[in-house]
């Protein structure tokens, strides 16, 4: 999954560097090995972290009906984000982020069993980026965010130095990544052991 997602990173600041934010990044690019690591990493931790944090493990299902919609999936997701940000105008982040939950929910409706896996990805997911933000804030001091976003163009809400943008955009994000690899492998969550002599 980190693999997978990591080119995502560095192409979706097609969006985000329009209208949401302007890091300044270590090789003075527009477009870094931030992004990069970043999407990597993202996409890893958000792809297990309801089986790690909860201790579940992987099993087979037989119906794998639902992988007809992936391309579905896909073309949805990029024709949305081109059509609300760049043809309706609506924040790249905000369009980001309902995207997420609208693909997330679809899988949901095709695999019921995946609703606890998204809900509770995206609420961890949303709460490693909030940890983030303490720590960072410790850390460096505020004023990265004043620096960086374009506050103007979003909410302004910063609770405890992370924008409220972020947090939206890491639950979505966990809404949709953490059940994507059971959803795509055919593959349930269960209780490690459960079922073992």
């Amino acid at each position: 999954m980190s693999l997978l997602v990591a080119p995502m990173g560095p192409l979706s600041e097609f969006f985000y560097l329009r209208d949401y934010w302007r890091p300044e990044l270590f090789n003075g690019w527009p477009i870094g090995l931030e992004d990069l690591l970043f999407a990597f990493l993202i996409g890893g931790i958000a792809s297990v972290i309801y089986e790690e944090f909860f201790g579940r493990q992987y099993v087979k299902r037989q119906n794998m009906s639902h992988l007809k919609w992936m391309p579905v999936f896909a073309f949805f997701g990029v024709a949305w984000m081109i059509g609300g940000n760049i043809f309706l105008g609506f924040n790249s982040i905000y369009v980001s982020s309902l995207g997420f939950l609208i693909i997330g929910m679809l899988m949901i409706f095709l695999r019921r069993d995946l609703f606890v896996n998204a809900l509770l990805s995206g609420l961890l997911v949303a709460g490693i980026m909030f940890a983030f933000y303490l720590v960072n804030g410790a850390i460096f001091g505020g004023g990265i965010v004043q620096r960086w976003w374009l506050l103007q163009n979003i909410s302004g809400i910063i609770i405890f130095g992370a924008p409220i943008e972020e947090l939206l955009w890491g639950f979505g994000w966990g809404f949709l990544a953490g059940p994507v690899y059971e959803f795509v492998n055919g593959l349930k969550a269960e209780t490690k052991g459960k079922g073992e002599d």
